[in-house]
């Protein structure tokens, strides 16, 4: 009786936590800015840094020479070593709005590859706005106008709108949605664009645009040259700097698509999730609370507690309905799955531990110790 009294102790707290969050969801879908274009006259530089992209690194390219209501921008686009047919893709343009650079093979002390490539993107233009996008992301005719003017209507530093991620893989499916709903369920959004605290800061480096004064001013990627998750960090240095930024939506004006195959999907986690949550202790504690949170609730349906995890499963589904709404992701079956998604993300995570403390981290090529 009393270990029967334990649990449903505990499965009504987790399902409690639950029910917040999901109500955390829905207050941060109609918070969450949603940006529109506008006619911009500043100069803009859109910079895209590139390794090993052939795949992808042509529509990207031709994506970002196609933007719209900018009076003055060009493309700058970093080929970092690349030992594919990236260049060779990018040869095939002959837009006098496109600018070419090389990269080295060899990165200097203390530098991550992505780091650098924008560290020398930033220097090699003089801009109003800096604009960094992925190499896999593709931009809707309008998607920097309208960045740039929901920076300035909200009188922001930086946003970070968040593509929408294609997933063309089941374990895409049920692990690339939890990067939008873990930020949507867990951070309040209307307090981050006036916010200087770390633990509040939210960006997806695929979609960057900020002013370039407080890009320099804040040091720019300089100033995070090692960090793993660069986009977070970017956002966190210009907090505190005494800039403002944000996380915004970008579903309707941008497309990513991060990982073709599933063992790509495991090499990618792999290198950032050891770093995601402040270190060991800190990964404990949020996959701990995402399987208690999702997961043990389900006990429920063993122990003649139904009702309760009837509750706990139809709370977590609809968090992640909640979320496929706001980032126009697959909502059915996917969100119906979520628990075995949160299942999924701790094994990443695990994986991911494994892989950093025996020093086989790589992204392309390129070692992460």
């Amino acid at each position: 009786m009393v270990v029967d009294a334990m649990a449903a102790t505990l499965i009504t707290f987790a399902v409690a936590i639950s029910a917040l969050l999901t109500v955390n969801a829905v207050v941060n879908h109609f918070a969450l800015i949603r940006p529109k274009a506008s006619r911009i006259t500043s100069k803009v530089a859109i910079l895209i840094p590139a390794r090993d992209e052939e795949s992808s690194i042509t529509s990207a390219v031709q994506s970002a020479l196609n933007q719209q209501l900018l009076e003055n921008f060009e493309v700058v686009v970093l080929n970092d070593a690349s030992t594919d047919a990236t260049a060779k893709k990018l040869l095939a343009f002959t837009d006098p709005k496109l600018k070419v650079i090389t990269g080295e093979s060899e990165l200097p002390q203390g530098w991550l590859g992505k780091t650098w490539a924008c560290h020398r993107l930033s220097e090699s233009v003089e801009a109003d706005f800096l604009v960094f996008i992925d190499s896999d992301v593709t931009l809707e005719s309008l998607a920097v106008a309208s960045a740039i003017n929901s920076l300035i209507e909200n009188q922001l530093h930086l946003v970070s709108p968040y593509p929408r991620q294609l997933a063309p893989t089941f374990l895409a499916r049920i692990v690339q949605p939890l990067l939008q709903w873990s930020w949507l369920t867990t951070v309040p959004l209307r307090v981050t664009r006036n916010s200087h605290r770390a633990s509040l800061a939210v960006a997806n480096g695929q979609f960057v645009v900020c002013r370039a004064d407080s890009y320099f001013a804040s040091g720019g990627h300089q100033a995070i040259s090692g960090e793993v998750l660069d986009d977070i960090e970017l956002l966190r240095s210009f907090y505190k700097n005494g800039f403002t930024g944000c996380v915004i939506d970008g579903s309707q004006i941008a497309t990513c698509q991060m990982y073709e195959t599933n063992q790509a999907l495991i090499s990618g986690y792999s290198k950032s999730l050891w770093n995601a949550f402040g270190g060991p202790l800190g990964s404990m504690f949020v996959n701990l609370f995402f399987l208690f949170v999702y997961v043990f609730p389900l006990i429920g349906f063993f122990t003649g507690h139904l009702l309760l995890a009837t509750l706990g499963l139809v709370s977590g589904i609809a968090s992640r309905l909640v979320s496929a709404k706001t980032s126009r992701a697959t909502m059915l079956p996917d969100a119906l799955l979520h628990p075995v998604s949160i299942v999924a993300f701790v094994w990443l995570n695990f994986v991911s531990w494994w892989r950093h403390l025996r020093g086989t981290n790589t992204r392309k090529s390129r070692d992460l110790k």
